[in-house]
């Protein structure tokens, strides 16, 4: 069973552990870490020709994202019958049946009980053609910030669609999640999208062909706005998430053949091209989370460039802290090199888990990054009246996640052809593109320019549980007062 999870799932079940009141619920604490945890490599990793792909499941609540990421694990061999038998008992007992598909994902007590992810969850699998990881991305507003992470580290996103009725329409024509994680996932740099219309087997909905058409009449022109194009670079398909339907195998033609002829949901994955990775030879390694293992600091995330081998000595950014490498888990096997592309848990021989925290980043140090806080960003202004100088937000960036103020408006440009069209407003409307000054208002963020490394350079301002804006990084202040020395 070949599993990642979030230090802090991990972390979740190893403190039920010591609050037990009973033999019987410590030995029930520890049989779900042992289900849970990354497996114990089984043979030596032989790399091959197969291109690796991170997909990032995300939606709106209860959309069914990880229902189909734990299905896809159990149709490719991942999970076994003991797993299942264990997950169903354990809905039943919590009265939410049909769920145990779900709990591959969701491990926590707590998640298990409020029906809702909370924090990514990732996994490793393989088909013939292809190596993968999954990334489950929480679907409640709440965590929306868990979502950045994983869209900003996914090649293909795969947004999931609850067609029951009332379930479709909470989730897109009203404050649901489906429009921002959509708006999210390409302004992360996602390239690819596929809308997986689920519960299509719910009694409401029975393979409804009319009900397939009315959400993809909804979502085709409201997904065309914002880059993803029908047949383009999105494509559409039936699933069930609870049946297996259409994930590993095509829908039987019984139900959808007056509809839908194309392949399953991994069949077409399988057939996709495969993304180019970058041949810029130093190492860029966004971390996602950290953790204790055997006493040594241990890290996760996605290698965006470069390669890593066992025993290579690493800078952290922006602590400046070196770090060597002990070993490298790519999956459930450990390997003695890493390229691009590769989901990485990396052991350091050192033990300081305080040195590293998500939004940090591994690279040579012969080459740093830059870690500044002052950089100059254009970004739009998509869900708020007005932004002036002196305006306080959240920034994410890659896997970083900090306070910002927009210390100054430099310029107001067109949207298509960036001429400015005024200098220093000061402030800006809705649906505007601006030139700003940016600044950390703790420690330095590291950054890039998007025309340099576009994974490092992509941006997401937030505020009060929606994203206010989004845009790239145009410069890089060097100095501390943001006036001078622009890259």
């Amino acid at each position: 069973m070949t599993f990642f999870l979030t230090f802090s799932k991990l972390s979740a079940i190893s403190n039920s552990i010591c609050m037990t009141d009973s033999v019987a619920d410590a030995t029930k604490a520890i049989d779900d870490l042992s289900l849970s945890a990354p497996a114990a490599p089984k043979q030596p990793f032989q790399r091959d020709s197969r291109p690796h792909l991170n997909i990032v499941f995300c939606g709106h609540v209860d959309a069914g994202k990880s229902t189909c990421s734990g299905h896809i694990l159990f149709l490719t061999g991942n999970v076994d019958e003991r797993t299942m038998d264990k997950n169903k008992r354990e809905a039943v007992r919590k009265h939410r049946d049909g769920w145990e598909f779900a709990y591959v994902m969701d491990v926590t007590e707590d998640e298990r009980d409020r029906g809702k992810t909370h924090e990514m969850g990732s996994a490793y699998f393989e088909t013939q053609q292809k190596r993968y990881t999954i990334l489950d991305a929480p679907g409640h507003r709440c965590f929306v910030s868990s979502m950045i992470g994983g869209a900003s580290q996914a090649d293909i996103a795969i947004l999931v669609i609850s067609s029951r009725r009332g379930e479709f329409e909470t989730g897109f024509e009203g404050n649901g999640q489906t429009r921002e994680h959509a708006l999210l996932l390409r302004t992360c740099g996602v390239g690819h999208l596929i809308v997986a219309i689920n519960k299509l087997d719910d009694p409401s909905v029975n393979w409804s062909g009319e009900r397939y058409a009315e959400i993809k009449a909804k979502l085709i022109p409201f997904l065309k706005t914002i880059g993803f194009v029908d047949g383009r670079n999105c494509v559409f398909m039936p699933i069930s998430g609870i049946t297996g339907q259409g994930l590993k195998d095509p829908v039987p033609a019984e139900f959808v053949g007056s509809f839908y002829k194309g392949p399953s949901l991994l069949g077409y994955l399988d057939g996709l091209a495969n993304v180019k990775r970058s041949v810029d030879p130093n190492v860029r390694f966004p971390v996602q989370g950290a953790y204790k293992d055997d006493g040594k600091l241990t890290v996760y995330g996605k290698l965006e460039s470069g390669e890593i081998t066992k025993g290579d000595r690493l800078l952290v950014m922006p602590s400046k802290r070196e770090m060597v490498v002990d070993s490298l888990l790519l999956g459930e096997f450990l390997v003695d090199a890493a390229e691009p592309g590769d989901f990485l848990h990396i052991k350091f021989r050192q033990s300081e888990e305080e040195e590293v925290h998500p939004g940090y980043v591994l690279c040579k140090p012969s080459l740093p990054l830059k870690a500044v806080h002052y950089f100059q960003a254009q970004i739009m202004v998509s869900d708020k009246p007005l932004v002036s100088n002196g305006y306080v937000c959240m920034l994410h960036l890659h896997n970083a996640e900090c306070e910002v103020v927009l210390d100054r408006i430099l310029a107001k440009v067109d949207k298509r052809t960036n001429k400015v069209l005024a200098k220093d407003p000061g402030f800006a409307r809705n649906g505007e593109s601006v030139i700003v000054r940016m600044k950390t208002i703790a420690q330095p963020v590291v950054v890039e320019l998007y025309k340099d490394f576009e994974k490092l350079g992509r941006l997401n301002l937030r505020e009060e549980g929606k994203t206010i804006a989004f845009g790239v990084v145009t410069k890089i202040y060097e100095n501390q007062t943001g006036q001078a020395s622009a890259q």
